[in-house]
């Protein structure tokens, strides 16, 4: 969608020029510098071009509006569970780099909630629901949750749903609490118990052990990206963006030819939720405390890849970090020798841990 600041950026050109704004929404920028909008849709085969108003005399919230009473919908009545529907749509499939993530929250998000009116929606209560939902599932989820919410809500009042989102003034402070940086490294004893677990997820948090890479990374992997003895992560399945190879030790192909090689994906799921809450059930019942995460595997890794004594830089290629000060400007190095070695040098070390 335009905003005010992005609306007055645009200049003419030599002719008429178009901007969209959203689904049948255009800014017109004539040669001469006039700006208007224009609804654009089709009736009976034929194009409509309908002029709705001059900018800035009709703003960009304003010319929404007449947009939902042209395309029939009642803004007023429009619930939470709707918009939520276009907000993913017409920005999270296009934008963000994991959407089935954020489809998962909008499945645990309460019901009642989903179903009120954008009008009727109330600070206090929408805090209500989400301590709720951190005392079930934990801080963490909740205050993603809600950053969810707020960007969703944000998207409702561009669009000219509602004048200002009700929880512009709501902190995760007051929802799931601040969040600490975790430094959970699992103990032999930890890491022993969670390899003999009899589970369907068991394979997967073998191979998470093994690799240290991301969960979501290696639960997106195709067979198409296992290449020999490497592990090739696609950029845009990689975090930070940067196309990423792993080594992978003996151990490590040892679990990926245990898997079905039937289904496109090598770990069959691309949702990491099952697994995240299996495993906070499995600690409970092991009374392991505190509780760990598939992520803290990551950082298990790389913990014990330094008490071996593997040097810095290669752990940090392995995990994918970009490296920092004069060597990220300088040194463009694989170090594929080094990196295929530290791996089967840890797969070896906990080969000897949970045998």
């Amino acid at each position: 969608m335009l905003s005010d600041l992005r609306i007055r950026a645009l200049k003419p050109g030599p002719r008429d020029h178009w901007e969209r704004d959203s689904p049948g929404l255009y800014l017109r920028i004539r040669k001469t510098g006039g700006k208007s909008w224009v609804f654009r849709r089709t009736r009976g085969g034929k194009a409509q071009a309908i002029a709705l108003g001059a900018y800035p005399g009709l703003t960009a919230a304003d010319a929404r509006k007449k947009v939902a009473q042209f395309t029939g919908k009642n803004v007023s009545n429009t619930t939470l569970s709707e918009l939520l529907d276009e907000w993913y749509a017409d920005i999270v499939v296009s934008t963000y780099r994991r959407p089935r993530e954020v489809i998962a929250y909008f499945d645990r998000l309460d019901a009642g909630l989903k179903a009120t009116k954008l009008r009727d929606i109330e600070r206090v209560e929408v805090r209500r629901v989400l301590r709720r939902y951190a005392a079930e599932r934990g801080p963490v989820g909740a205050n993603r949750l809600l950053s969810i919410l707020k960007t969703a809500l944000q998207f409702a009042v561009n669009a000219g749903y509602i004048e200002t989102s009700p929880l512009a003034g709501l902190s995760s402070a007051l929802v799931g609490g601040e969040e600490e940086s975790r430094d959970r490294v699992l103990s032999d004893a930890e890491i022993k118990a969670l390899w003999h677990a009899d589970s369907q997820h068991t394979p997967l948090l073998h191979f998470l052990l093994l690799t240290g890479q991301r969960i979501g990374e290696a639960q997106r992997a195709t067979w198409a990206h296992i290449a020999g003895d490497q592990w090739n992560i696609p950029k845009e399945h990689a975090k930070n963006g940067l196309a990423h190879w792993v080594a992978l030790s003996t151990q490590a192909l040892a679990v990926i030819n245990e898997q079905d090689a039937t289904r496109t994906l090598v770990f069959g799921r691309a949702t990491n939720t099952g697994v995240q809450a299996w495993l906070r059930r499995w600690c409970e019942r092991e009374e392991i405390a505190p509780a760990f995460r598939p992520h803290d595997l990551r950082r298990t890794l790389a913990t014990r890849m330094a008490d071996m004594g593997i040097a810095p830089h290669i752990i940090e290629k392995i995990l994918n970090h970009r490296l920092q000060g004069v060597m990220a400007v300088y040194n463009r190095a694989e170090y594929e020798t080094e990196r295929t070695q530290a791996m089967q040098t840890w797969a070896s070390a906990l080969a000897r841990i949970v045998a």
